[in-house]
């Protein structure tokens, strides 16, 4: 897996997140200054605990269905 896996899955995590809290907030009835900064705060922060706990598993090749990782071959790893 290269840097252009892990960049565009940050981007695809940090987004869904941002928007989900988003308009969690606006339901809620918060400002909308107030729902975007408390969405960026925390996408951010589950972007990064995200990535971490992905890179771990990944090193003890652990697949994520969800994630649809692809497959790590044994050719691949030298």
């Amino acid at each position: 897996m290269n840097h252009k896996f892990w960049i565009v899955r940050s981007i695809k995590v940090f987004l869904a997140v941002m928007f989900i809290l988003i308009g969690v907030e606006l339901i809620k009835g918060h400002d909308i200054y107030d729902s975007v900064i408390f969405s960026l705060t925390w996408a951010f922060l589950t972007t990064i605990v995200f990535n971490i706990i992905r890179v771990y598993q990944s090193r003890r090749r652990v697949n994520c269905a969800l994630c649809d990782d692809p497959p790590r071959s044994e050719s691949s790893d030298k």
